[in-house]
Formats: C-alpha cells, structure tokens, sequence
C-alpha cells in the first residue's frame, strides 16, 4: 500500500503551497528536489544557517502542504535575501525570494506577500545543505552541451544557469567622419537595410562604444560593433569599407554542486 501511495505522488500533479502557489502545479519524480539556499551573490553566506534540500517525495509532499503566505503586501525586497527553489531534472523551475529581516517573501509571479520565517528556520538540522559554483567559459552551444552532459553523470550536480549564445558572433566596420557618417547613429541607419538583406532585424544589433580605438580617434571616424551569425560578416559588402576583427561570442556557463 505504501508502495502505491509513493508510485501516485510520482506520478499525479498536485498544486504547490496550497493558496498562493510557487509554481501552479508541481509534477514530483525522481529528479524533484526543493532547495533553500543563500544567493551565490553573498559571498558572507549570511543566511547560510537556513540551507536545506528535500529530496524524498513524501517529504515534497509535506513541505509543500504545511508552507503558508500571510496577506500580500506592497513589493518590497532585501540584498541578501535568501531563495527556496524547485529543481527538476537539472533545472530550476522557479524560486520564492524571502526577506528575512522584513518577514517577507516575493514569489515567482512578482507578487510579496508577509512570511513566517520559522517554517523554515529549523529546516536545515533536518535536511543540511552545503553548495558550491563554478563559472566555466563556452565559445560555443555545443561545446556547452558537452559540458552539460558529463555534469549530469556527476552525483552532486544539481542545476546550471545556461550560456546566452543569442549571437554567433561579432565583427568591426570602420567609417571616416563625413557629411554622410555624420554620427553613430547615421552609420546605424545607413547599415540596416544592407544587413536586412542579409538577416532578418531581430537576428543582429549595431552598436558604438567609447572602446580605446574610438577614443583614440576622437571623433575622426566611428568604429561600429556589428553582433550577430557570422554570415553577415561574410556576406556584408559596403564599398571601401571593410569588415574586420570577426571574434566569436564568448559565454559563462554557472554549475552548482552539492558539498
């Protein structure tokens, strides 16, 4: 019998904190985990004394029941704050922020509402949880997936915040000051309708930054950052201009670990 109690928890989608829900509905398998924890920004650990991580589905279960929000109240937040996530399969589905010191909690609507910080002081005797990051450089998704993979094999990985990789890639394009490249912003409006050719708008951006070269020739001319796939480097041709510097995009990828 309590087999089959166990195998209908697994299974069946019950809601989660009861009134105002963390997330609307909670699937619990194997992977489920909730996990309170000091941000990995508080490098004091301030709030390390109430880290814990429930893993058992029955004790999901539990948690879930018994947690309550008082009545809502305006926004309001603190730094450090201290977070309870739900993690399942390698991923962070959504996370409360509790203001320790203003009793309070923000959920992951956007809503804050008061909180009684005694259900969870106690946690950690019970549950104790240490944890540890590391950033790790990517210069491609696949390179990233990789990486993923071999972590998933490891016993105490627990969730990743995943690279960006939104462009491939970026590229510099070099104009003299004139009556026509006036400005940054008239170079801009002069490229885009030779990249939209190329790519469609939301795919690239132009940008000009105060970077040692544009500062070194003060006003002169106007280097300008083109991000994007590297086919609009390859395919861009402005006459007596060249395309220069391609340098692909470089992302951090952030990997948690129990101690």
């Amino acid at each position: 019998m309590k087999k089959l109690f166990v195998l209908i928890l697994l299974i069946s989608s019950i809601n989660v904190f009861s009134q105002k829900n963390i997330f609307d509905t909670l699937t619990i398998d194997s992977t489920t985990k909730i996990i309170g924890r000091y941000p990995q920004y508080d490098k004091t650990k301030t709030y390390k004394k109430y880290n814990f991580i429930i893993e058992d589905s029955i004790e999901i279960t539990k948690f879930i029941q018994n947690i309550k929000l008082g009545e809502e109240i305006p926004n309001s937040s603190e730094r450090p704050a201290f977070r309870i996530t739900v993690v399942k399969n390698f991923k962070e589905e959504g996370t409360w922020t509790i203001n320790p010191t203003q009793k309070s909690v923000m959920t992951h609507d956007g809503h804050t509402y008061k909180f009684d910080l005694n259900q969870i002081t106690n946690l950690n005797e019970k549950y104790p949880f240490g944890y540890y990051y590391e950033e790790v450089i990517f210069k491609s998704p696949e390179e990233y997936q990789k990486y993923l993979t071999i972590q998933k094999n490891n016993p105490n990985f627990l969730f990743d915040y995943a690279p960006n990789f939104k462009y491939e890639g970026s590229f510099e394009i070099e104009f003299k000051k004139s009556n026509k490249f006036s400005s940054p912003k008239a170079i801009s409006e002069f490229l885009y309708p030779y990249i939209d050719k190329i790519v469609e708008k939301d795919k690239y951006r132009v940008t000009y930054t105060l970077n040692e070269k544009n500062m070194r020739n003060n006003g002169k001319s106007y280097t300008m950052t083109i991000t994007g796939p590297k086919c609009i480097y390859e395919k861009l041709k402005i006459k007596k201009h060249k395309n220069e510097n391609w340098q692909p995009t470089i992302e951090d990828g952030w990997f948690f670990y129990r101690k």
